[in-house]
């Protein structure tokens, strides 16, 4: 539930003895506290570069003013700040609840009742607000907490006084694309109407998933804000109308709190009153009010600190658990933790999804049983701010780079040529630089064994592995290498180079430069070869269900093969099949193209079933009936079905292929921004970043890390 505190962190803020770690944000670190008499409250202590700042010390000192006046049912208020202070800092009541934006994530869109309940509390929070002369600025999913007696508006870092002036600086937007009032994004004055407008944003993502603008880029988002009209199609009747109020674009037309408390008391039918009595969890939906309840009753550190690599008793850190999608009409009572078995196959790049849907974690590392939903620690991290929704961009005042997450262990062994790493048995395998293949240690990064080629090839750019071998090709030969030695087995020496192999069921398949090779895993014998003319492909054959699918460049064909006789079964004319590794799941082969199109393939006849202009034909992965691919520098959620957006996530860089596991988008950039993303698979919401400084592999996951490469070198970080 808590980070366990590092050599930096401090150990006393005024007269808060700081116990944990609970987040980060655009602001500073946020940590645990304890006052003198052991009461539990929330400090945010400023980034020391933003301190030195006198513009932001200007502001920070009024936003504590005037927070200082809020205090209602419905908020969580600030008790003690300090913002002269080195460092600046200030403390708020602290809320062990679950934010709203990770709810929907784990639990999906919620009933009408539910929604009604909600936006009752955060009226009458926004009256509380409001009142004391605050605008709040920056209502949105990730700064509303879920408690059981309700709601709580959290995280005044970015409001203002009503009376005071704005004080701005240069490429800062207060606010979050996509809950932002047109006048924010117009710089038109601004007062308590933006914070309704925001709260109709939040109840139409409540009640959808979606927010009332779309997705996309920011541009777009803001411009739909302020143009054209919310999409609220999807929203029950009765919740319709309060919504549509709240989001007309002239502030002088939208309700105030006290005026959509009357209204709301209308739709539920009853007077003006909270919807339900929010004194117990149930006001929420049931998985909901369950995942509430684990994080309240799941005790917190006492007031001794918890210290990274201590050897005294610790309070226990759960492995994080983040959501997963539920089908909005699937009884979310009935929600319970897959199980799963400790026998799978290794996790490797995107191969790992052409046989299941899912990743599956190592036995040792197996989430513990209860709620399903997203990470205890990440519950607590309302209060930081950093979490943007809907993955419409990044909130307002979000400064640093990355949010403060550090790597359990780097290694400058491997991770050379983006070769994705190969995790399995408690070992990682791994390109390297001074050596072809590396073996090291999955928890601590230590070396284990190095194998070197007699060729001297180059690093190889992806691995496979069966039957306690790891394949590898270099130059023109596969390499069969045992997992457990690094003693090689043997090779199989081809006339061209050879490129990317997939390994299943006693046979390795390896592309080349002219065709795809069935080689017998015992002895490296050829058992076949398909001519592919592959002159410009260099994508892994994709095995299931004893079909071999590979891409063929002279025709601009998909072929299906026997995988025992390489007999072809099927071609499906989509185009040039692009570098990207086909999928299968479900009975469909997702594959994009040069012409920069996604394509979903009956995998049993090869007749093509929707495509989808991603933009650059790059990566997929499938995971929960939703199709994620990386198309140039936005990352796209599909409706597996019917190829329709669920959601866009835009980067700053060109995009690795992304890896799914338990609920959470892995993808990493290669060029300019160079960040290792974690993104929030049912929302689109950016969970965290992760700076790799340099082009990065496709990220894989396990044993609660993931694991990804650099030139020169290969981080395990934190899920």
């Amino acid at each position: 539930m808590f980070e366990a505190l590092e050599a930096g962190d401090p150990r006393q803020v005024g007269r808060y003895r700081i116990v944990a770690r609970l987040g980060a944000g655009g602001m500073g670190r946020v940590y645990l506290g304890r006052t003198p008499g052991g009461r539990a409250v929330a400090v945010k202590v400023v980034r020391s570069e933003l301190a030195e700042d006198e513009e932001f010390r200007r502001r920070f000192a009024r936003e504590v003013a005037a927070a200082r006046r809020v205090n209602g049912a419905f908020t969580a208020g600030v008790v003690d700040a300090d913002p002269a202070g080195s460092p600046a800092w200030l403390a708020t009541v602290y809320v062990p609840g679950l934010s709203l934006g990770e709810a929907v994530a784990a639990h999906g869109p919620w009933p009408l009742e539910p929604v009604l309940a909600l936006a009752a509390g955060l009226a009458e929070g926004l009256e509380v607000i409001h009142a004391a002369g605050v605008v709040h600025r920056d209502l949105k999913p990730s700064n509303v907490l879920l408690a059981a007696d309700g709601p709580r508006v959290i995280d005044f870092g970015i409001s203002l006084a009503s009376e005071a002036s704005v004080l701005t600086r240069t490429g800062v937007m207060p606010g979050t694309p996509g809950f932002m009032s047109p006048e924010q994004l117009t710089a038109r004055p601004v007062g308590p109407a933006c914070d309704v407008f925001a709260l109709g944003a939040v109840l139409t993502f409540t009640a959808t998933g979606a927010g009332p603008f779309g997705a996309g880029s920011v541009h777009a988002v803001n411009f739909r804000t302020v143009y054209e009209e919310p999409d609220l199609a999807a929203l029950p009747a009765a919740l319709r109308a309060v919504v549509a109020r709240c989001l007309t674009k002239d502030p002088a037309e939208r309700p105030s709190p006290a005026e959509l408390l009357d209204q709301l008391a209308e739709s539920a039918g009853g007077s003006r009153a909270v919807p339900v009595v929010l004194t117990e969890a149930d006001w929420m939906p049931e998985a909901v009010a369950r995942t509430v309840q684990l994080r309240t009753t799941t005790p917190s550190p006492e007031s001794r600190p918890v210290l990274a690599g201590a050897s005294d008793p610790q309070p226990q850190r759960d492995t994080p658990v983040p959501p997963r999608q539920i089908p909005a009409e699937q009884d979310h009572a009935d929600a319970q933790p897959r199980k799963t078995s400790p026998e799978t196959t290794p996790v490797v790049g995107p191969r790992a999804y052409a046989h299941s849907p899912r990743r599956v974690p190592e036995p040792s590392t197996a989430a513990a049983t209860g709620p399903t939903g997203v990470s205890r620690r990440r519950a607590l991290l309302g209060l930081a701010g950093a979490v943007t929704a809907g993955g419409l961009g990044v909130a307002g005042w979000y400064f640093v780079k990355g949010d403060g997450r550090k790597p359990r262990w780097t290694s400058a062994n491997g991770g050379s040529n983006y070769g994705t790493p190969l995790v399995f048995g408690g070992a990682v395998y791994v390109s390297g630089r001074e050596a072809f293949l590396y073996a090291l240690d999955a928890a601590t990064g230590r070396q284990r064994w190095k194998f070197s080629t007699v060729e001297d090839a180059e690093a190889p750019s992806s691995l496979a592995m069966s039957g306690g071998l790891v394949y590898a090709c270099g130059g023109k030969r596969l390499y069969a290498v045992d997992m457990a030695t690094g003693e090689q087995r043997w090779s199989f020496p081809t006339s061209e180079k050879v490129y990317s192999p997939a390994a299943t069921d006693g046979l390795v398949y390896v592309s080349s430069d002219a065709y795809l090779y069935a080689v017998n895993a015992a002895d490296g014998k050829q058992r076949w070869k398909f001519r592919t003319d592959a002159t410009a492909f260099r994508a892994a054959p994709t095995v299931a269900d004893g079909v071999v699918y590979v891409g063929r460049i002279s025709d601009g064909m998909l072929c299906a093969l026997d995988a025992g006789t390489g007999e072809q079964r099927w071609k499906s004319d989509v185009g040039i099949v692009s570098w990207a590794q086909p999928v299968v799941a479900d009975g469909v082969v997702y594959c994009t193209t040069s012409s920069e199109r996604l394509f979903a393939v009956d995998a049993a006849s090869g007749k093509p079933k929707w495509d989808f202009a991603s933009g650059r034909g790059g990566p997929v992965a499938v995971s929960g009936g939703v199709v994620y691919v990386s198309g140039g520098k936005l990352l796209y959620a599909l409706d597996a079905a019917t190829g329709s957006k669920r959601w866009v996530f835009p980067v700053g860089g060109a995009l690795s292929a992304p890896a799914v596991a338990d609920g959470v988008v892995y993808v990493a950039t290669a060029s300019d921004d160079k960040y290792l993303y974690a993104v929030a698979a049912a929302s689109g919401e950016q969970r965290w970043r992760f700076p790799t400084h340099d082009a990065a592999s496709t990220p894989v996951v396990a044993n609660g890390l993931v694991y990804v490469s650099t030139f020169g070198r290969l981080y395990a970080v934190p899920v």
